[in-house]
């Protein structure tokens, strides 16, 4: 703790993050008792000005969601307050600051999976979608595609949204994630997209079909990938 003093560096702030963020990742249920002093400092990081501190922050936050279970869900609905503001910052595109908008986004994949009851579903979900593929940590990247994978296949309400409308979004994130080669997604997520795909193709009504693949069209990578997506994927297996 005194490692986060105002008075430290921004490096040495980022290690004593670190440091719990280790903690409650390797110790889990033993690591609880620790989250009421420090996910507030957690939060708090959310706001600083340096980049590093947020990815490690938001990392955090992540980890807390997963294996916090009733400790963290008091905290559901102020951490999905921070990490808007990483996710929103207007620099969040840009090369420092990828990492830490990355794993924001992997931070509300985990808490769209282990704190469903705590959130709006219909508003959280899309936006989290809203924000696929990721593409620059590439760890982050293949958890929250895997997630996306097996959220496809239980055919999550939510995800697909009424009448399927989030679908053409879903086959966009495949597509990018597929063309990305072992970058974005291991080998066995990537067998399960295309199998999905395969899938979606066959159960999908004609009107439907023809619509989403207008929609489709609409993305300039799609462009060249819709009119033999179901051949051209089996190269990536």
């Amino acid at each position: 703790m005194p490692m986060w003093g105002k008075d430290k560096i921004a490096e040495e702030r980022r290690i004593a993050i670190c440091i719990f963020d280790d903690v409650a990742e390797q110790c889990r249920e033993t690591a609880l008792k620790y989250y009421d002093t420090h996910l507030p400092f957690l939060l708090e990081a959310c706001n600083d000005e340096n980049p590093d501190i947020w990815q490690a922050a938001v990392y955090g936050l992540a980890v807390c969601a997963e294996f916090g279970g009733s400790v963290f869900t008091p905290l559901v609905g102020e951490t999905l307050s921070r990490l808007n503001v990483v996710i929103r910052h207007p620099n969040a595109s840009q090369p420092e600051f990828v990492m830490a908008y990355d794993n924001a986004v992997s931070a509300l994949g985990k808490i769209c999976q282990f704190h469903r009851d705590g959130i709006d579903l219909n508003q959280v979900i899309p936006a989290w979608l809203g924000c696929l593929p990721i593409k620059g940590d590439l760890i982050e990247a293949k958890v929250v595609h895997d997630q996306l994978c097996s959220m496809v296949e239980r055919s999550d309400r939510e995800l697909l949204g009424q009448n399927n409308q989030y679908l053409p979004k879903i086959v966009s994130v495949f597509a990018e994630v597929l063309c990305a080669g072992k970058d974005l997604a291991t080998e066995q997520t990537a067998s399960r997209m295309i199998n999905l795909l395969r899938q979606l193709q066959q159960t999908l009504p004609p009107t439907t079909d023809s619509l989403h693949y207008s929609q489709f069209c609409q993305h300039r990578l799609l462009c060249h990938i819709v009119p033999t997506i179901y051949l051209f994927l089996d190269s990536f297996c």
